[in-house]
C-alpha cells in the first residue's frame, strides 16, 4: 500500500511560527512534524509515499529529498495553486496508482497502529475518527453501525485526518479545486460506501501554537 501525506496547506492559524517555513517542518522534540509521520509509516511497512506540496513546498522537498535517508521512497505532487483537501488528493492520483492508499495529514501526530490497514473491496473509504476536541465540540459527522453518515441526532465525532481510500471514489469529479468531505466523502457516505472507527488513543491535529505546546508536553511526558 502507498501513502499520501497532505502537506500543501497554508497553516494560517500557526502564524507567526510558520512565516518562514511550512507547518510540516515545525519541530517537536527536535523532529519535524512530517518526519514523525514518515517514520511511523515506514515502521508500519509503508515505504512508498506521495506528498502534496504548495506553501513553501520547496523547503519540504529539499529537507526530505527522495526519502532514501529515512528508508522510504518519496514522490511529490506539486500544486501551482492550492487545490483543497479533495483537489490535492485528486491531483496526486496518477502517482498513487489504482489500489487503495492510506492518507494522513502532515499536521497529525498519533500513536494509532497503521500496520496491516486494509480496505474492504465493497467500500470506497474507511475513516479514523476521534472524540471531539474542545475547539470543535459539534464534530464533523456521525458513526452509525460502523457507517459514516452526515447526520445529527447521533453520536458526532471528528475526522482525524487519517483514512484509507479507493481511488475510484474520485472517478466522477470533474473539477480541480474542491474539499474532501463535501465533494468526495459525503456523496459516498449517502450510499453506505464509507465506514469508520473511533480511536480513543492519541490523535492530535496541530493547528495552533497551543496545539504545539500540548503535543510537546505530551511527548516530554513519554
Amino acid at each position: 500500500m502507498k501513502a499520501l501525506i497532505l502537506a500543501a496547506g497554508m497553516g494560517a492559524r500557526l502564524r507567526p511560527l510558520n512565516l518562514d517555513l511550512p507547518k510540516p517542518l515545525i519541530e517537536i522534540k527536535g523532529k519535524p512534524l512530517i518526519l514523525w509521520n514518515i517514520e511511523k509509516l515506514r515502521n508500519s511497512g509503508i515505504t512508498e509515499i506521495v506528498i502534496n506540496l504548495f506553501y513553501k513546498g520547496e523547503q519540504i522537498k529539499e529537507f526530505l529529498g527522495t526519502g532514501s535517508d529515512y528508508g522510504v521512497n518519496i514522490l511529490y505532487s506539486e500544486e501551482e495553486e492550492l487545490l483543497g483537501t479533495g483537489g490535492g488528493i485528486g491531483n496526486a492520483l496518477d502517482l498513487l496508482g489504482k489500489d487503495p492508499f492510506l492518507m494522513i495529514s502532515a499536521d497529525v501526530w498519533t500513536d494509532f497502529n497503521m500496520t496491516n490497514m486494509a480496505l474492504d473491496e465493497s467500500l470506497l473509504a474507511h475513516l479514523i475518527l476521534k472524540n471531539n476536541p474542545a475547539s470543535h465540540p459539534e464534530g464533523d459527522l456521525s458513526l452509525q453501525k460502523g457507517f459514516v453518515r452526515d447526520s445529527f441526532g447521533a453520536m458526532r465525532l471528528t475526522f482525524s485526518g487519517i483514512a484509507i481510500m479507493n481511488p475510484y471514489i474520485f472517478k466522477n469529479i470533474n473539477q480541480r479545486q474542491y474539499e474532501l468531505w463535501e465533494s468526495v466523502l459525503k456523496p459516498a457516505c449517502s450510499k453506505e460506501l464509507v465506514t469508520g472507527e473511533l480511536y480513543e488513543g492519541t490523535i492530535l491535529n496541530v493547528n495552533t501554537p497551543e496545539d504545539l505546546e500540548r503535543l510537546d508536553a505530551l511527548l516530554h511526558e513519554g
